[in-house]
């Protein structure tokens, strides 16, 4: 199951996923207070907060969601440690609030997996927007979480700093030959299916 929140300050969403009584939540660009009170009310345990990228706008409420959910582990990808220790990489300064995220995060790496009750999510390095953005593929349920990799009619920037356009054209590519029929979601906006997406 998927729950699909908003935020109104930063327009971008935020993604509560869950199977039986596990959960795992994905980017922390909106206050956690509204997810925390949806995970009490399904009993359920979150047992990861995964960043899609190291932007700000995903990752602003981080502490909110560290307090709140103290027993998930935090997770990026390996490559994205840079990007949230650089103010002018994690496009903080641009959004008049300069800072650095400096967690303890685990990190993940092409071809890892995890797991969220009967779900297995496989993690895809998708550089590009920022180089350790990753994306999560459920092949079992068809499901696929861009990041703002791919967006429905739109993918991601490529001006930020560690934006690669040559990058961004081999991750949409790889991401163009999934199964037409998987439903994505998206850092921003609604969802789509790839095949509403072919570049």
């Amino acid at each position: 199951m998927v729950k699909q929140f908003f935020s109104r300050e930063l327009h971008s969403n935020v993604y509560l996923v869950y199977d039986g009584c596990e959960g795992m939540i994905i980017d922390c660009g909106a206050p956690a207070t509204e997810i925390l009170n949806e995970v009490k009310r399904l009993g359920i345990v979150v047992k990861y907060i995964v960043l899609s990228h190291g932007h700000f706008d995903h990752v602003d409420f981080i502490e909110e969601y560290i307090d709140a959910f103290p027993d998930a582990k935090l997770m990026c990808h390996e490559n994205e440690l840079q990007v949230l220790l650089d103010m002018e990489g994690n496009v903080s300064t641009l959004f008049g609030k300069p800072r650095v995220y400096n967690y303890d995060f685990s990190t993940l790496k092409e071809g890892d997996s995890l797991s969220v009750g009967e779900l297995n999510f496989k993690v895809l390095n998708t550089p590009g927007h920022t180089p350790g953005s990753i994306c999560l593929l459920c092949d079992e349920k068809k499901l696929l979480f861009t990041g703002d990799v791919l967006f429905a009619s739109g993918y991601g920037r490529t001006d930020f700093k560690y934006g690669n356009p040559h990058d961004m054209a081999s991750s949409l590519r790889r991401l163009m030959s999934l199964d037409p029929e998987i439903v994505f979601f998206s850092g921003h906006g609604i969802e789509s299916k790839i095949k509403y997406e072919l570049y």
